[in-house]
């Protein structure tokens, strides 16, 4: 029988999930200067990369090129997305 989901604990995430999407972009958006906005390019990008890790199961050693995801989804910049890689680094599903 398959795990009941807590909706509750669905709610937060998905919540927390598209208020950190859209922050995400604005904090990197509204950078006022270039130096700036790398800075908050590498902070985003750095932690943005280990959740991907943790949650596609990929090892950060693992060369963005040989990722491999589950099926319907497709390795983009060591990240497994729901969509052909446009401008990254696809793997070896693309």
């Amino acid at each position: 029988m398959p795990l009941q989901t807590n909706l509750d604990q669905y709610v937060k995430l998905r919540t927390m999930l598209d208020s950190a999407a859209i922050g995400s972009l604005r904090y990197y958006l509204n950078a006022t200067s270039s130096e700036q906005q790398q800075r908050h390019y590498d902070y985003l990008y750095s932690h943005l990369e280990r959740i991907c890790e943790r949650v596609w199961g990929i090892d950060k050693n693992t060369p963005a090129l040989d990722i491999t995801c589950p099926d319907g989804y497709f390795p983009c910049d060591g990240c497994c997305v729901p969509y052909e890689c446009v401008g990254g680094t696809g793997g070896s599903d693309a």
